[in-house]
């Protein structure tokens, strides 16, 4: 995933969280890390369960809003709960003005090294290291180490997609086209 696209992404992301009253009230930050705990906690059930989306060409959507075709091809799917981790951290980078540290042309390539370390895992363990990585954020003070942490995080992520075929890229803008017409908090208290 390139600079660009990653920086477009943080500001879209938080533009709709504000815009939808997620920052009405502004929390700490184990508040948002606990949020983004919690899709990889979905990423698991969509996995357990088999929920794998369909995309790209496959996908038809004459004849229904978008809305309803994302909902019957996409929502609660592996790739749609990986595509909100991202938004997640995307969102908390707006709000607490951090960018995460990349290359020159964008998120750090890890997938060697993810191959080596987490590809005999299975996609629970996987997402448990995720955690791990997660909990980083919160345990640095700086700036600098918070960034650092956020851009391991979003590595991770491009190369878990990566390692099992999900166009990350493509998830991330469908979601964020159905979260821009969701209800004022998607209808949940926070």
């Amino acid at each position: 995933m390139d600079r660009e696209k990653v920086l477009s992404f943080i500001n879209r992301a938080y533009d709709t969280a504000c815009s939808h009253g997620f920052h009405d009230v502004v929390r700490g930050d184990g508040h948002y890390m606990m949020l983004v705990l919690s899709e990889i906690g979905e990423m698991v059930e969509a996995d357990r369960k088999g929920r794998r989306a369909f995309s790209g060409d496959k996908v038809d959507i004459s004849g229904k809003s978008y809305d309803e075709w994302f909902e019957s091809n996409i929502k609660d799917t592996l790739e749609d709960e990986l595509a909100d981790v991202c938004i997640r951290i995307f969102d908390f980078c707006g709000l607490r003005r951090l960018e995460p540290v990349m290359s020159s042309t964008g998120v750090i390539d890890m997938d060697a090294e993810f191959d080596r370390i987490f590809g005999g895992m299975s996609i629970c363990e996987q997402c448990y290291s995720l955690c791990n990585l997660l909990m980083d954020v919160t345990r640095f003070a700086s700036p600098d180490e918070k960034q650092r942490a956020l851009g391991s995080v979003l590595s991770f992520a491009v190369s878990f997609a990566r390692r099992h075929g999900i166009d990350l890229e493509w998830h991330i803008e469908r979601k964020m086209s159905y979260n821009e017409n969701r209800a004022r908090l998607h209808g949940k208290g926070y």
